[in-house]
This record gives C-alpha cells, structure tokens and sequence, in this order.
C-alpha cells in the first residue's frame, strides 16, 4: 500500500493537468498512488504527455489508477467517488491546475503524522500577483504549539484568516521566513491542495453529502475542513511550495457562477458528525 493517495480530478484541462502531473512526477516521495477521475468531453489518458509522466510516476516505484467519468454530477461528488478508491492512509486532494515543488507531499506527510491533525494545506501561489503586495492582508496566526482543535464560524474574526489566500500573500509572507523555515498557520479553509487523513475524513461523512447539492456548487472542502477542525484541527504550512496555474475554473455554471454553496450544510452536518 502507498503512503499516500493523491486524488486528481480533471476536466477539460489538458495543459494544467500536465503541469500539475509534472509536479507530481517529481516528488522527493515516491511512493504514491495517483487516482485520476476525468470528466473531460475527450479522454486525456492516452495523449503522449501525459502517458510519458505516467511512465515517470511508474519507474520511480509509484502507480497511476485511471477513471474516465462523465457526465459530470459535480465536483463534490468527483471527491466521494476518489475517497472511496482511496486506501492509503493520508490522501492528498490536488486540484488540476497546481504544480508542487519536490518537497511538498514528503512535508505535508511529515507534518499530518507529526500534529495527528485533520488535514494540513498548501496554498498555491498565482504568480501573476507576485509585484501585487498586500501587507494589510499578510495577517498570519502561526501554531506556536500542537495543532488544536477549533472552532471557525462563518463571517467570525478567525474568517478573515482567508484574506492570507487571496493573490500572492501567501508568497509575499513567506518571504519573511529564514531559508529552510517551515510554519504552521491557522486557517478558515484552504483550497487546491490538502492532505487529509483518510479516516478521519471518513468519520465526519466524507463528501457523501455531494447528491444535497446543485450541480454546480463549490465549498465542499469548506464545509469539511470546517468539521474537521472542531474535532482534530487543521493547518496550513509556509512556504507552501506550490503554485497556481491561473486557468479558469471548471466549476462555475454557463453564467460564471455557482448555484449552492456546501456551507449551508453546515448546521445539519454538525449536528450529526461534530459531536
């Protein structure tokens, strides 16, 4: 069994999934099990590229596990349907358009074991924003202890730590740090890239709520992240040693939009998994 399952979905993105598998392939870890579900108009398992980075992944003792999905019901439910090919025990939900430097599964890894947490994120950076400075949002909130369960309500203080994610602050904050420096940081949410533990995900539901919602939606990993931190806690790491490939979403209706949001399922789902 792999030490980790990175959970890939795709849609119509060709050039930044090739980006993202890029990435993948050259992981200090090597020891993955990748689990694609496309839902692309046309297939995308036998263009060339992305065969030859299947054949990286392979040669350097990982596995690719390949699943053409359509139509579409959503992007919640192309999670629920990864989780449950998923057997290892931390799984990495990496979205299609983020590139990972070498390190970053091998440290995320480190650091779920080590704080016995929810789940532990990277933010990816849009270099575009890097001459966009922003000091009135670089507000860090660092764990100078053990991740902690909490509580994060909805427009709360602790809400705001979300501002961190917004162009490059991330990138920009990160500059302050000493070369060869990690840290912790205290989240709303994080998107695009995150290592959850499996069981733990398991025992809050998991995305089994996906058929609740309308078919174009977004939050899922908001509202699951949020359960996770009332009861295990979660974080985020700085640098996150990611990027953006700054391509338009795949989520949004024909209007650019969405037509629900996960987090209206909040009460319900406390109620039953936050206990």
């Amino acid at each position: 069994m792999a030490q980790v399952d990175i959970l890939l979905p795709t849609c119509n993105r060709l050039p930044s999934l090739i980006f993202t598998l890029a990435g993948i392939a050259a992981q200090s870890l090597t020891d993955l099990h990748i689990i694609v579900s496309d839902q692309s108009e046309e297939p995308v398992e036998d263009q060339p590229v992305v065969r030859s980075l299947r054949r990286i992944v392979e040669a350097r003792g990982g596995s690719v596990e390949w699943h053409n999905r359509t139509p579409s019901r959503g992007i919640a439910e192309q999670r629920d349907f990864l989780l449950r090919r998923a057997t290892a025990p931390a799984v990495l939900y990496l979205d299609d358009d983020v590139f990972m430097e070498p390190w970053v599964v091998e440290k995320l890894l480190e650091t779920l074991r080590g704080e016995g947490c929810g789940f532990v994120g990277a933010f990816p950076t849009g270099l575009s924003f890097r001459d966009d400075v922003r000091p009135h949002q670089h507000i860090v909130e660092f764990w100078d202890g053990p991740v902690q369960p909490e509580v994060v309500e909805p427009d709360s203080p602790q809400w705001e730590r979300a501002q961190l994610h917004r162009a490059a602050n991330l990138w920009h904050a990160s500059q302050r740090l000493r070369p060869g420096e990690f840290r912790r940081y205290k989240v709303a949410w994080v998107a695009s890239c995150i290592l959850y533990d499996r069981q733990k995900l398991l025992e809050i539901g998991g995305f089994s709520f996906w058929e609740r919602l309308p078919r174009y939606h977004s939050g899922e990993e908001v509202l699951v992240q949020n359960l996770l931190m009332r009861r295990w806690g979660g974080c985020a790491l700085m640098p996150s040693g990611t990027y953006h490939a700054e391509v338009p979403s795949t989520v949004l209706n024909q209007y650019g939009s969405i037509d629900g949001h996960a987090l209206d399922l909040l009460p319900e789902m406390l109620a039953r998994y936050a206990g």
